[in-house]
C-alpha cells in the first residue's frame, strides 16, 4: 500500500530515492554511516509499502561501491547512485574517483555531512561524538579535482531538483561523476514531494560536425597515402563499432586502439593495426584522433612534419588533465558515432588507385599474432590470456586491469563483438574485480571474467568485492595474473634509469604479494573457488572448473603463477 502522506510529509531522503527510482537508477552502491538515517527510514518505509526503489547493494568498502557503479555505467551508460559516509566515507572512495573522472562514467555520489544542529528537539542532530571530529570544513575539497559537478543540499524543499541536476550533468557529454552532499538534519526534514517532470531536465543532445568539417575529414582521407585513425574510447557506445568499421572499408583506414577502455574496432579486422602506442605516427601522412587521451608519447615519437592531424572527441580539449599539448590542425566536439555516420553519408568520391595504395600500407604493417608457447618455464601472459580467450562466446564479458600485462592481454585477446571488453580508463587500481561485480549486475545473462594482476587484485579490497559478488548474486570468474609484485614500479624505474643500482642489484621493493595465497582471499570472504596454477599442463581444467563454479553460482577465483617481478625478499628471513 502507498505510504501516508498525511501523517507526514516524505524526508529529503526518500524523496531522492523516488526520485532516483524514476530516472531509472536500478541500484544504490552503499557504505552505510551515522549520516544515513534518514536514508535507511526511507528504504524501509518503501519497502513496508510495497513502492518502487532502487535495490540497496551494501558494500563494506567504498573502492568496491564506485567501482560496481564504474562497471554497471560502461555497459549501461546510466548512472548508479553510490552512498558513503561523510568525509571518511568519501576518502576510502580513494582511486575509484579517479577512474570515474578518467574513464568519463555518468556516476551520482551521495554523502552526508555531520549534523551541525544540537538541539535535541530537532529530528537528526547531533548524537554522538563522531559528530564533532567528522565535520570537516571543507569535504568537497577531497573530490573537487574529479567531479564534473558539487554541491551541498541545504533546502530540503529542492531535493528533487537538486538531483535532477545532478543526473542531468552526470549523463551529458563529456560524462563524468558528481558528488552531492547534506547534513543529517537536511536529508531527515520534511517537505511537500515536488512533481518535476524528468524528462524536462535531460542531458545535452549530442553534437555532431560541422558540414565544413565533414568535408574537411573526407578531403583528408580520400587524399591520403597513409592514414592512420587512434582510437581509446570510441566503442564506448558499441553502435560506433559498426559505424567505424564501415568508415575504414570505405576509405582504407588503419586503426590503432591505445589503452583500450572499450572494443572500439574488431580486432580481427583487416585494417586492425594494433595495440601499440607511438606505432605508426611518424609513418602517418593523415591521422585522425577519435576520443582518446594519449594518442602517442611525444619523448617517443611524433606526426612527420607534412601530416595533418583530425581531433573528434567527446573530450576534445581534456580540462581535466594538466599539461597536454597534443596539436591537432582541426579539433572538434562531436560524438564519434554521429560524426562517422555523417562521413559515411557523404557522397563526396573517393578514389580507388588512392585507396588501394593505403590498403597496401595497411597490409604491410600488419602487426604478427603472438609466438608459440614456451613448453618450459614459468608461465607466460600471453599463454594465460589464450587459454582464456578459448573460454569465450557471445555471452562473455573481460575486464581487465593488468598494467604490466596490457598490451600483452589485449593484443593476444584481440576481442571483435562490440561490448565485451572494458578497462577503467584511470590508474586508480584496484578497479577490476568490483567493476565486475557491477558489470554481472547490469548484464546478470553475461558471463563476466575479470583479468587481474596480483597488485591490482589486492588493492581491490578482495574481502569486500566477493562478498558482494557472493551475497548479491553477481558471480565471476577472476584470474590473477600473479608475478608475486608489482612490476610496474620496476619498469618506470628501467625506463628512467636504466644502468642503475637498483637495476643492478635487482632491487626494487616491489615484492609485496610473494609468498601470499590471493586466491584464499575471496574463498574467505566470498565462498569463492580458489585454485593456485604454477604448472601449465593444469592451466586449462583449472579454467573450466572456474567456469563450472560460476555457472553454478559461485566466484571462482584462479592465481596463476608468472615469473616473478624481481628476486628481492622484502622483510625480515625466517629465522632471524
Amino acid at each position: 500500500m502507498a505510504l501516508k502522506e498525511s501523517a507526514a510529509h516524505p524526508s529529503a531522503a526518500e524523496r531522492l530515492i523516488r526520485l532516483a527510482a524514476r530516472l531509472g537508477i536500478e541500484h544504490i552502491f552503499a557504505n552505510l554511516g551515522s549520516d544515513h538515517p534518514a536514508f535507511i527510514e526511507a528504504l524501509a518505509r518503501l519497502r513496508e509499502s510495497g513502492e518502487p526503489a532502487p535495490r540497496v547493494i551494501v558494500c563494506p568498502h567504498e573502492m568496491t561501491a564506485l567501482s560496481a557503479a564504474h562497471g554497471h555505467a560502461m555497459l549501461t551508460r546510466r548512472a548508479q547512485l553510490v552512498l558513503v559516509h561523510v568525509d571518511v566515507g568519501t576518502q576510502n572512495l580513494g582511486g575509484s574517483v579517479h577512474n570515474a573522472c578518467r574513464g568519463r562514467v555518468p556516476v551520482i555520489v551521495v554523502a552526508g555531512l555531520s549534523p551541525v544542529s544540537e538541539d535535541a528537539a530537532r529530528t537528526g542532530s547531533r548524537t554522538e561524538y563522531i559528530h564533532y571530529i567528522q565535520d570537516t570544513p571543507r569535504q568537497h575539497d577531497l573530490v573537487a579535482p574529479f567531479m564534473k559537478w558539487l554541491y551541498e543540499l541545504r533546502d530540503p524543499a529542492t531535493t528533487e531538483a537538486t538531483l535532477l541536476r545532478a543526473h542531468q550533468l552526470a549523463a551529458s557529454e563529456p560524462q563524468g561523476p558528481v558528488y552531492l552532499t547534506g547534513a543529517r538534519e537536511v536529508w531527515d526534514a520534511a517537505a511537500p514531494a515536488g512533481t518535476p517532470d524528468p524528462a524536462l531536465r535531460g542531458p545535452v543532445a549530442k553534437t555532431a560536425l560541422a558540414p565544413e568539417a565533414v568535408e574537411k575529414l573526407h578531403a583528408l582521407l580520400a587524399g591520403a597515402r597513409r592514414a592512420l585513425l587512434v582510437t581509446t574510447y570510441a566503442g564506448r557506445d558499441p553502435a560506433t563499432v559498426g559505424k567505424l568499421t564501415a568508415v575504414c572499408e570505405k576509405y582504407g583506414l588503419g586503426v590503432v586502439e591505445v589503452g583500450p577502455q572499450y572494443v572500439s574496432f574488431p580486432g580481427d579486422h583487416p585494417c586492425h593495426l594494433g595495440y601499440r602506442r607511438d606505432w605508426l605516427i611518424d609513418e602517418a601522412d593523415a591521422i585522425v584522433l577519435l576520443d582518446v587521451d594519449v594518442p602517442w608519447l611525444p619523448r617517443n615519437t611524433g606526426p612527420a612534419p607534412d601530416a595533418r592531424v583530425f581531433h573528434i572527441d567527446a573530450d576534445p580539449v581534456k580540462p581535466t588533465l594538466g599539461a597536454w599539448h597534443f596539436e591537432a590542425h582541426e579539433r572538434h566536439q562531436a560524438d564519434s558515432g554521429i560524426a562517422l555516420d555523417q562521413l559515411l553519408r557523404t557522397g563526396l568520391p573517393v578514389d580507388a588507385g588512392l585507396k588501394q595504395e593505403r590498403l597496401a600500407w595497411i597490409r604491410s604493417r600488419a602487426p604478427a599474432g603472438p609466438g608459440p608457447a614456451p613448453a618450459n618455464g614459468p608461465l607466460t601472459p600471453q599463454e594465460v590470456t589464450l587459454a582464456v580467450k578459448e573460454l569465450l562466446h557471445e555471452r562473455s564479458i573481460v575486464l581487465c586491469e593488468e598494467p604490466s600485462n596490457a598490451y600483452a592481454i589485449v593484443s593476444t585477446m584481440r576481442m571483435n563483438r562490440p561490448g565485451s571488453f572494458y578497462a577503467s580508463g584511470g590508474s586508480g587500481l584496484g578497479w577490476c574485480i568490483n567493476a565486475a561485480v557491477g558489470a554481472k549486475l547490469a548484464a546478470p545473462d553475461a558471463e563476466v571474467i575479470a583479468l587481474v594482476g596480483d597488485g591490482c587484485y589486492v588493492f581491490g579490497v578482495p574481502a569486500s568485492a566477493y562478498w558482494v559478488a557472493r551475497t548479491y548474486g553477481a558471480p565471476m570468474l577472476t584470474v590473477i595474473y600473479n608475478n608475486s609484485g608489482w612490476r610496474s614500479p620496476k619498469v618506470s624505474t628501467e625506463l628512467v634509469h636504466p644502468a642503475g643500482a637498483a637495476h643492478a642489484d635487482d632491487t626494487y621493493w616491489v615484492a609485496a604479494s610473494a609468498g601470499s595465497r590471493l586466491a584464499d582471499l575471496a574463498a574467505a570472504a566470498g565462498d569463492a573457488l580458489a585454485i593456485r596454477v604454477d604448472d601449465r599442463r593444469e592451466l586449462r581444467a583449472a579454467l573450466a572448473r572456474g567456469l563450472a563454479c560460476v555457472r553454478a553460482g559461485r566466484p571462482a577465483v584462479i592465481e596463476v603463477m608468472l615469473a616473478r617481478a624481481t628476486r628481492q625478499e622484502l622483510g625480515t628471513p625466517p629465522g632471524h
